[in-house]
């Protein structure tokens, strides 16, 4: 071979490895919202006497990748830190966490948000597990009072202060249908977002609600006609995940419509936890327990309000990575690796997270 042929193959080649290292990143930042599915350590530093006893902040959470309690509603990481690390980005640190440099990307996601506002929830007599401000619209002030210093280095006024940054707004409503509600306000928060300067942004979609253990455990049928062929309450799934679901993949689009200088993703929990459930062991889950969970209090589905996952009473699996549900609502970080792949690479997202920047 040529000595100049070989030059340029060793050129290609270490641009080759520069870029599936990530050392050329598409994203120079994440920006995330959402719930406990998202949140990696805001509920657990909210300084309120009524969350004293969080039981996030007791082990087993976080066993499996930090060796103790990270604020995460798991064992180990979730689908936001696997993007980041497939992005080449640290792990995206929490709003609240003191003294922390956020240039690279900030976690306003806290554990029990609700998309509606508290004072909304409570003039509708609805009990709210975790009765503070920390909706979707309390999360969005966040970021706008935090917007001039993550901006700090930018031009005054600029319009590009996020054209490198990913947003992701993970899965709400979810926390509305357990206090037997329906969510109807995305589109107005996605849009404000946009209006922010956002380009880019993952939008999530909730998982199937009637295949929780804590929702099988809680509201158990005498019919086996009101179960699918996984175990799951059918009446759950269809007149609640898949009609929220719809619903959001439709306002997604009209968003496309409206801004189509925007880049959004349409993003799934719903189909890859129906794919968990349909063939189990291809992810190297436990056939007999997919809709038992692996840190709880006992009975069929390890699901005990007064033995919750982290409290006295409650016992976790002797191997999370074989479990699909954690603590009942929430799924193990073996479940949310697969899921992160499907987001970056599909098929469980509309784009591919790698593919949202041309």
């Amino acid at each position: 071979m040529k000595p100049a042929v070989a030059a340029l193959c060793l050129l290609f080649l270490s641009f080759l490895r520069s870029a599936y290292s990530g050392e050329q990143k598409l994203f120079t930042s994440i920006i995330s919202f959402g719930d406990s599915y998202a949140d990696t350590g805001n509920l657990v530093r909210w300084e309120d006497p009524v969350l004293e006893s969080v039981n996030l902040r007791n082990p087993p959470y976080g066993e499996t990748f930090f060796g103790h309690p990270s604020g995460r509603a798991t064992d180990g990481r979730i689908v936001l830190d696997f993007i980041a690390d497939a992005l080449g980005l640290p792990l995206v640190p929490p709003v609240l966490a003191k003294g922390q440099n956020f240039s690279t990307g900030v976690n306003f996601a806290v554990a029990g948000a609700p998309a509606l506002n508290l004072t909304y929830l409570e003039g509708q007599n609805i009990t709210v597990e975790i009765p503070i401000n920390i909706s979707l619209n309390d999360q969005l002030g966040w970021f706008e009072k935090l917007k001039p210093s993550l901006c700090s280095d930018k031009t005054p006024g600029s319009s590009d202060c996020f054209r490198e940054s990913l947003f992701i707004m993970g899965q709400f409503g979810g926390n509305e249908y357990l206090n037997i509600l329906v969510n109807s306000n995305m589109t107005l928060e996605q849009a404000r977002l946009i209006h922010h300067g956002a380009k880019y942004i993952v939008v999530a979609d909730i998982i199937p609600v009637g295949c929780m253990p804590v929702i099988l455990a809680t509201h158990p049928s005498p019919g086996t006609a009101d179960y699918d062929r996984y175990g799951c309450l059918k009446s759950f799934n269809a007149g609640l995940s898949r009609h929220q679901n719809a619903l959001l993949r439709r306002r997604v689009e009209a968003l496309r419509e409206r801004y189509p200088h925007a880049k959004i993703a349409f993003a799934e929990h719903y189909r890859p936890v129906v794919a968990f459930l349909h063939d189990p062991g291809r992810f190297g889950f436990n056939s007999s327990r997919t809709l038992v969970s692996c840190c709880g209090g006992g009975g069929p589905y390890n699901e005990n309000s007064k033995a919750l996952c982290g409290n006295p009473g409650a016992t976790a699996c002797a191997d999370p990575s074989k479990a699909i549900h954690w603590d009942g609502a929430h799924l193990t970080e073996s479940a949310y690796s697969y899921i992160a792949q499907g987001w970056l690479h599909g098929p469980y997202a509309d784009p591919p997270i790698l593919h949202l920047v041309n």
